[in-house]
């Protein structure tokens, strides 16, 4: 399945990334712990993935950026590895957020110009 990023927020107070994938609204969801400071949100009903956040999202977007190996056995457990492999290419593709970047996003709704550059239709 193609997973897309629809819209995303940042808090930088508790510095975690909002993500809404393949969905337009956010939704009630199930938040499932992957790895790496990933929480997949599954929808109650249809099961589709609906979103996701990224605790420690400064750590984790440095990691990316190094190249680092983010290990990956609860995903593959839980049968969820596809769309967290989804999450670490976008993050590849896009960088760490800028500070400036960050203030924008932690303003909900974020302003569109900011989501076109962001939420991209290649996840």
């Amino acid at each position: 399945m193609k997973y897309q990023i629809r819209a995303l927020g940042y808090d930088p107070e508790s510095d975690e990334l909002d993500l809404l994938i393949n969905s337009d609204k956010s939704r009630d969801a199930e938040a499932i712990p992957l790895d790496a400071g990933i929480y997949v949100r599954r929808d109650f009903k249809s099961h589709m993935i609906v979103g996701a956040f990224i605790r420690g999202y400064k750590n984790f977007a440095r990691q990316v950026a190094q190249a680092q190996e983010i290990p990956h056995e609860i995903a593959q457990r839980e049968k969820l590895a596809d769309v967290f492999q989804a999450i670490l290419d976008w993050q590849s593709e896009v960088g760490m957020l800028s500070s400036d970047l960050a203030a924008h996003l932690s303003e909900w709704p974020p302003e569109e110009k900011f989501l076109q550059v962001l939420a991209k239709d290649s996840v």
